[in-house]
């Protein structure tokens, strides 16, 4: 006798969920934003980030962990940074493949679409500072020829200050998360409440990033944006990877760099080594070659040592960006990306020279997603004119998510 096996019932998505998109020229993640807790997508299995680095080898071209893999080994064969290259001319080439950076952007929204655009009807997408008014119209088209259905475009640090206003105007940000690593001491001078401002860091592999964001009862209004390209996270990995050579050639007369096996696998390693954020323990690097290998052990001091320089440029940056702002008192916060607060040493360094009203936090890794999905419903709605919104965003009288305030490190 036969048994047939109920058909399972299918997978119906609540179309009153908004999508955040969070586009930088390193990777893309997507966030559902619910009535509970905001959902991520997984973008490029079992990633939830898709990276946006394209192997030309394959026809078509592939994006994320098939690049990935060939960054350092050929780097002539990859599509990478290509994000600040939008309506531009510049092409990449290899063998019988060409890609513009809009056919590459074309190309990731080609993958991420029909997984994305199941969950929604309307997508907020938020984008890095440093991008020019016709690239952004260039990055929405290009996610509309693909049928994902854009609400609106923010810029990034703007949308996820608009997000959090709250936790500026009212001058305590204590967190309420039980798996904040760096719990809230209370300051020596408290900030108070009503309006200030916000500092929001960033980094991708393109540039180093940090605008100064006014918070008032009303808005949030981005005051003023710096890009440093000589500080990207690629400038920044680089920089690990010529002081981990220079180590090996001292103790084994051997190079990693000369074999394209071994640098992609330093360079792989460097990577893991810092995705969990500030490095604490010693790294034990492992270097192959054909005819040779190393290995090594990392303190944790010796990250720092070695990306001093570009700590102290950071620095000095941020301070002059303070100050060009015209802010009339120190930041109420300073709040770090996932991504900038991987960079060895720049989050301590960022928590030393602050002023002790300042509030130092990490960022959750869907911070700025999930403040897009929140501003989706606000553009679809018509709250919120169809544009950019590079200036200012009106704040939301009853935010249509819950907000999570991020994990913070508080002078003390």
């Amino acid at each position: 006798m036969l048994f047939s096996r109920p058909k399972p019932t299918p997978r119906v998505h609540d179309k009153s969920r908004r999508v955040g998109l969070d586009l930088t020229a390193s990777r893309v993640r997507a966030v559902v934003g619910g009535p509970g807790t905001d959902r991520p997508i997984v973008l490029d299995d079992p990633a939830v980030d898709l990276t946006l680095v394209l192997n030309l080898d394959h026809k078509p071209a592939s994006v994320g962990r098939a690049g990935v893999a060939f960054v350092k080994k050929s780097p002539h064969r990859v599509c990478s940074t290509f994000l600040p290259h939008l309506t531009e001319a510049k092409v990449w080439k290899a063998g019988r493949s060409s890609l513009t950076a809009d056919a590459a952007l074309g190309v990731t929204f080609a993958k991420i679409g029909p997984g994305v655009a199941a969950e929604a009807e309307a997508i907020g997408m938020c984008l890095p500072s440093y991008l020019t008014v016709p690239q952004i119209v260039a990055a929405a088209n290009a996610a509309a020829g693909n049928k994902l259905p854009i609400a609106g475009t923010a810029v990034a640090p703007l949308a996820v200050v608009a997000d959090r206003a709250e936790v500026i105007l009212k001058g305590d940000a204590t967190p309420d998360d039980d798996s904040n690593d760096h719990p809230g001491i209370v300051p020596i001078r408290p900030a108070p409440g009503g309006p200030g401002s916000a500092v929001v860091v960033d980094v991708d592999d393109h540039a180093l990033t940090a605008s100064v964001v006014w918070v008032d009862r009303g808005e949030a209004r981005l005051l003023r944006s710096m890009a440093w390209p000589k500080l990207s996270s690629r400038a920044w990995a680089d920089r690990l990877i010529d002081a981990v050579s220079d180590r090996c050639v001292r103790q084994c007369r051997r190079d990693p760099r000369d074999s394209a096996d071994a640098e992609q696998s330093l360079f792989e390693q460097l990577a893991a080594a810092t995705a969990d954020g500030p490095i604490t323990r010693p790294v034990s690097l492992h270097l192959r070659a054909a005819h040779w290998f190393q290995d090594l052990v990392l303190q944790p001091s010796d990250f720092d040592t070695v990306c001093a320089a570009y700590v102290t440029l950071s620095i000095q940056g941020f301070t002059d960006l303070i100050y060009a702002s015209g802010v009339p008192a120190p930041p109420r916060a300073i709040w770090l990306t996932t991504a900038a607060s991987r960079l060895p040493g720049l989050a301590a360094a960022v928590y030393e020279n602050s002023a002790e009203s300042t509030t130092v936090a990490t960022l959750p890794p869907d911070a700025v997603a999930s403040a897009a999905a929140r501003l989706a419903p606000r553009w679809h709605s018509g709250e919120l004119p169809r544009r950019h919104l590079d200036v200012a965003v009106p704040l939301a009288t009853a935010p249509a998510l819950p907000a999570r305030e991020p994990a913070l490190a508080r002078r003390g």
